[in-house]
Formats: C-alpha cells, structure tokens, sequence
C-alpha cells in the first residue's frame, strides 16, 4: 500500500513539471510574437523606409500648398506643388511647384513655374532648371539656370549660376541674373551673349530686359561687340526696343569693320533685320576709310545682303 501511494505522488510530480514545461513554453511562444530582437528590429526598419530616387525622405505629402503673409499680414506669395518630399539633412523638395506672388493691392503679380525646386528651413525657394516667369501684363520670361533663389522678403528672383535667357528668336547667355519684381525688371549680370536666330551675335555686359511697359525691351549702356557674317561692328552700347519689328540701335561712337578690312565710323547705327534684311542705316556724321578711297558724309544706308553703301548728304571723297 505504501509503494502504491508512493509511484501515486511520483506521478503526480512529474504531470505538474510536464504543465509547467506546457505553459512555459506558451510563454515564450507568445513573448516572441511581440518582441523583436535589436538586430533583427534594425533590419526590418531599414526595409521599411521609403525613398525618392534612391534618398531616404521622412515625410511626403500630395498636392501640397502654403501661403506666406507680409509683416501687415497681406498675403504676399502662395506656394503650391504636386509632391512635396522633406529630408533629415538636407532641403525639402518641391515637384512641379508653383508660386503665386502677390502685390501690395493683392493682385497676382507673376507666376513661377519649374519641374522641381528646393525649399528650405528659412522659408527659401531654390528653382532648379528651366524657369516660367508669367508677368501680370501677359508677357513671359523663360530663364534656365542651376539655381534660382526667390527672394520670399523682397520677391526679387536671383542666380548667381550661369543662366540661359530663352525668348522669341533669341537666347542669351550671362554669369547670372536679377529680377526687380517691383518694377518689372530683370538685369542679367556680367558677361552676356546674345544669339540671334538668324546667325548673328551680340557681345555686352550687364544686360537689362524691361518689360513694365508691356514690350519687352533689350538694353546695356555698356560696351557692345556685333558679330555678322562679313561685319563686326564695336558701339558703346545697345538697345533692342523694337524687337517685334526686329530692329536694333548700337549706341553712342560705332565702328564698323568689314571682312575686306574697310572701316566706317560713325555714331548712333540701327540694325534693320526685318523681312529677312540686314541694313545698317544713321543720319550721323560718316567716315568711310578704305585702302584706296577716304570718304566723309552725312548720313548712310549700308545694305548688307547686296554689298551696297549709300552714303547722303555733301558727301567729300578722296583717292589714293
């Protein structure tokens, strides 16, 4: 009897290590279940981060928009984009922003338009590429540079990258640029190529386009260098008022050379290039020098295409 009660109790102990054992392991079962170990946590992190064009990004956000008030809290520009993307170290990104700028009257004033822009902690907006610039009188600019800087406090607009000005039958190349969004203004800095469509080129610096008066207008007070075909003419300055009827003015003393090595002095020369022409005219002051004649008159109409000078006005020759 007492060895029967014995193996009785022996088995009971065993049932009760076994439960035990049972719900231990339960245990660990379900503790597994909730708690990742650190390397493995580490891991599935990684994989879970999202990333634009290979760039980790913290937040994105669709159809983003933000407005932006003066100091007497007057709505001064409105930024809008399809996707916004922020980053840990570096500037948020913009894709194909938009940003509405505002006058003193609350009126749209101009309009930016790019495929990307960054836009940064001090409320910075940095335009990467080609650049739509819509004016409020219904006249454009279309610039493309590496970085252009608006500036949200004085709604200027400026690069100091090189920049590729696009108009119509023109682009322009300078060392940078500068929008006056007041009055309507954009001075392109430095050295400044002028390439026309039909095969001549401009040489000047500091070129300013002014568009306030609902035409553009193309002009520098500084030194000019006009390349053509068979002529390159040296002014003091230039101004492009008529580009609608193609017409230029090279300012102040001009000098023209031509490929034979003759030379033209004189002051004040537009360029007509309508209708496909290229005529050189001035009611100034002439002195024509050539190897075999020296030539002084008032006024003269020089016809590029067919190689031929008119010179008006007590025309005086000399021959050698």
């Amino acid at each position: 009897m007492a060895s029967f009660q014995l193996r009785l109790n022996l088995l009971s102990t065993i049932s009760i290590i076994v439960i035990i054992g049972v719900i231990w392991l339960l245990i660990e079962l379900l503790l597994s279940s909730f708690f990742i170990p650190e390397n493995k946590k580490k891991i599935s992190l990684i994989q879970n981060k999202t990333t634009y064009k290979g760039k980790v990004y913290l937040e994105k956000i669709h159809n983003f928009s933000l407005q932006e008030f003066d100091a007497k809290v007057q709505l001064s520009h409105f930024v809008k984009a399809k996707s916004y993307f922020s980053f840990k170290n570096s500037p948020a990104l913009l894709i194909e922003p938009e940003v509405i700028f505002y006058d003193e009257n609350g009126l749209k004033d101009y309009v930016l338009k790019s495929k990307c822009a960054h836009y940064t902690d001090r409320g910075e907006i940095k335009f990467k590429g080609e650049v739509s610039i819509q004016s409020s009188n219904g006249l454009s600019h279309k610039v493309n540079t590496e970085e252009l800087l608006v500036g949200i406090k004085t709604s200027d607009l400026i690069s100091k990258k090189q920049v590729t000005y696009l108009g119509k039958n023109v682009k322009i190349i300078a060392q940078g640029m500068r929008m006056y969004a007041k009055d309507d203004t954009m001075r392109l800095i430095g050295r400044t190529k002028i390439n026309q469509g039909n095969g001549q080129q401009i040489l000047t610096k500091d070129l300013y386009i002014n568009q306030s008066k609902g035409q553009k207008h193309y002009y520098s007070n500084n030194k000019t260098t006009y390349l053509a075909k068979k002529n390159i003419i040296y002014a003091n300055g230039v101004d492009m008022m008529n580009r609608q009827k193609q017409v230029i003015q090279l300012l102040g003393k001009v000098k023209i050379v031509q490929d034979s090595g003759s030379k033209i002095f004189t002051k004040n020369l537009t360029i007509d290039q309508s209708d496909g022409l290229e005529v050189y005219r001035t009611k100034e002051k002439i002195h024509y020098q050539s190897k075999i004649v020296d030539i002084h008159a008032f006024g003269m109409n020089y016809d590029v295409i067919e190689q031929k000078i008119r010179l008006t006005g007590g025309v005086v020759g000399r021959y050698e």
